[in-house]
């Protein structure tokens, strides 16, 4: 099936206001989730188990939900999930219990498969030399999902804790009626998998080893682990080392946010569209983690509050190049029939390092030094540059990029 350019459009705008959705809808938790985490218990590790458990449960089904979209087609898994996202919010903004929070948390990862079957859904409609522009609406969402959830759950949760819970299950609920009254299905019948589904591939480790096993995947998995779990650790310290370093106020911690956030989103509209193809996604995935190699240090080393809204501005701009990159790399490098299943496994990594990054750092910041994880972490990158470096240029990069040449 061949969808024509207007059409095409209508699609990757309904998705990316999806995926903006489903990630206001998470982010608003953040201001509130710790007070209402306080009514059953006062343990700071009850409110770092929200995470945990629905990091935990997306590792398990995300792979999974990616094979099943290969089969059955991504609309109806997007609808199962994001309907499950709206189910667990509802369930959490009733409460009652601490299992009710733990068991609400737990649903929504189970049903997380939202950004990853939006991603095959990407995948599915782009032309090759389009994907990482098209990628970029992932970054756009998140950047611009993390500016708007935070503030909501802020300004509404002053009024009443559970505001934001409740509209975060409204909007999923939108977001459910708008896939199926105006999404059409991206995979049709002709390119899906057609093997049946067996009990191992509900298996994680047994998706991420078999996509690992896909010539040429695995180093670019093995630079989004790196990138990950790096990224995910800093940023969980970052709020503790600039307050304890400059004894910033929670404003200014949220105004380096908004500038992060206006940052991400400026660059995935505005620079990979233009860059990447002119460059190619191998150079411009380098740029994006000698960004993050040059920039921890220079958080670490500068004397002035003032200085860090140039450099998270410039640093984090710049790794929006990464997330568009590895992307269109990782899904040139597997079949039709096997992108959402690439798309699950990436999710489920993410989760994994989402868990284990954090977990690094806050170890390694109270063990050796507050400043630990960012030169460390500009040092595993470094590996991470390495392996990039070595990437082999797929064939249709390469026609990309001389073409531009010979446009110059």
């Amino acid at each position: 099936m061949k969808f024509d350019q207007q059409t095409t459009k209508r699609m990757l705008n309904l998705v990316f206001f999806i995926m903006l959705m489903d990630i206001v809808g998470m982010s608003i938790l953040f201001p509130v989730a710790p007070y209402i985490v306080q009514r059953y218990s006062g343990d700071a590790l009850m409110v770092t188990m929200l995470t945990v458990i629905y990091a935990g449960a997306q590792f398990f089904a995300a792979p999974a939900l990616g094979k099943i979209s290969d089969r059955v087609g991504r609309r109806p898994v997007l609808l199962a999930c994001v309907f499950g996202s709206a189910i667990g919010y509802f369930m959490f903004d009733i409460g009652g219990a601490l299992w009710v929070l733990f068991l609400s948390r737990l649903i929504d990862g189970i049903t997380g498969g939202n950004l990853s079957t939006a991603s095959a859904c990407i995948v599915d409609i782009s032309k090759p030399e389009e994907r990482a522009k098209n990628f970029t609406l992932l970054g756009m969402a998140y950047g611009l999902g993390f500016i708007v959830g935070p503030t909501l759950g802020g300004v509404l949760g002053q009024w009443n804790l559970n505001a934001p819970i409740y509209l975060a299950g409204i909007v999923s609920l939108v977001s459910t009626a708008l896939i199926y009254f105006l999404l059409p299905e991206s995979l049709p019948i002709e390119r899906r998998a057609s093997s049946r589904l067996s009990l191992n591939d509900f298996n994680p480790f047994a998706s991420v080893i078999q996509m690992m096993a896909e010539p040429g995947l695995a180093p670019i998995l093995m630079i989004v682990i790196l990138f990950n779990f790096t990224f995910d650790g800093v940023n969980s310290v970052a709020g503790v080392f600039i307050k304890d370093k400059f004894t910033a106020s929670p404003l200014t911690l949220g105004l380096i946010l908004l500038f992060v956030g206006l940052s991400t989103a400026f660059v995935q509209s505005s620079l990979i569209g233009r860059l990447v193809p002119r460059f190619g996604e191998k150079r411009m995935a380098l740029v994006g983690l000698l960004g993050n190699v040059i920039g921890w240090p220079l958080v670490i080393l500068a004397p002035k509050m003032w200085m860090l809204f140039p450099i998270a501005a410039v640093q984090s701009g710049i790794s929006g190049f990464i997330w568009a990159t590895t992307g269109a790399l990782a899904a040139s490098r597997v079949p039709e029939h096997e992108q959402g299943q690439l798309a699950g496994v990436n999710v489920a990594l993410g989760g994994l390092m989402s868990m284990l990054g954090p977990l690094w750092a806050g170890a390694v910041y109270d063990g050796i030094m507050p400043s630990a994880p960012y030169w460390m972490g500009a040092i595993i990158l470094g590996f991470a540059c390495l392996l990039t470096l070595r990437l082999k240029v797929g064939t249709a990069e390469r026609k990309i990029a001389d073409a531009y040449s010979v446009a110059d």
